[in-house]
């Protein structure tokens, strides 16, 4: 016969045997649920991840088709000016023969540039226009003869084309919350034109239908995004990647 001692160590060996299966058991279950919750919690954030990167693509598509039309508009306006000019030559080849022949032609010519010149980003607008102005008032007043009048116009045919081929940092007045004010431009051919305040006032060039005005960027990002850009140009960085704000040229509802 077995001795009792050995029967109730037996006993509680048994019992201790079970009471520590149980607790494993317990704690497996314990540590496969908390791993089934962070499996689940990764599963949410891996699909949030998705609908952000499907939703940047499809704006970055979006932004893109923009920017591709602007493109096309731009390179269409630099073949309407390159066909004026082409429509100027000739018109100089059939009134070449005296001066007076020419004088038509340049008034039209100095009409439509004045016409394009208030119709572009607003960029020195008021200097743009007096020139072609000073143009058309000498040769109205004799001062200069029609033929020098038209080689002037004819230049500042040329620096229109430059304009939309050159991105640059200027100064100029423009009128923020009313008051003219003295602000750093970096201007992006004759797509985009930025300006920052000496106080650090960022914004954009934009247009309506009662004409061109200059609107501040409140949202911070916009703010950081063009800070970026005149600090770039600053350090004569004048080509790469910049994240921008939609400022495309365009004429928008207020």
């Amino acid at each position: 016969m077995v001795p009792n001692t050995i029967k109730l160590w037996l006993a509680g060996s048994l019992i201790a045997a079970s009471t520590l299966t149980a607790s494993t058991e317990e704690n497996m279950a314990a540590s496969l649920m908390k791993l089934r919750a962070e499996v689940e919690k990764l599963n949410t954030q891996i699909q949030e991840e998705k609908d952000d990167t499907k939703a940047a693509m499809r704006s970055l598509v979006l932004e893109k088709n923009e920017l591709d039309a602007t493109i096309g508009r731009e390179n269409l306006k630099i073949k309407q000016i390159e066909q004026e000019i082409a429509k100027v030559r000739q018109q100089i080849a059939a009134a070449s023969k005296n001066s007076e022949g020419i004088k038509p032609v340049v008034v039209a010519a100095i009409a439509d540039l004045k016409a394009q010149i208030a119709s572009e980003l607003p960029f020195k607008t008021a200097e743009r226009l007096e020139d072609v102005e000073r143009i058309e008032s000498q040769m109205n007043e004799g001062l200069i003869t029609p033929q020098k009048a038209l080689a002037q116009v004819w230049n500042s045919y040329a620096d229109e084309v430059r304009m939309t081929k050159e991105n640059g940092l200027f100064k100029q007045t423009i009128k923020l919350d009313g008051e003219d004010r003295l602000a750093e431009i970096a201007r992006l051919g004759s797509v985009m034109m930025f300006f920052k305040t000496p106080d650090d006032r960022v914004g954009y060039a934009a247009k309506d239908a009662n004409g061109w005005y200059y609107k501040e960027s409140v949202n911070k990002t916009e703010q950081e995004q063009i800070l970026a850009l005149f600090d770039a140009m600053q350090k004569q960085i004048r080509t790469g990647y910049f994240t921008l704000p939609n400022a495309i040229a365009t004429t928008e509802v207020k």
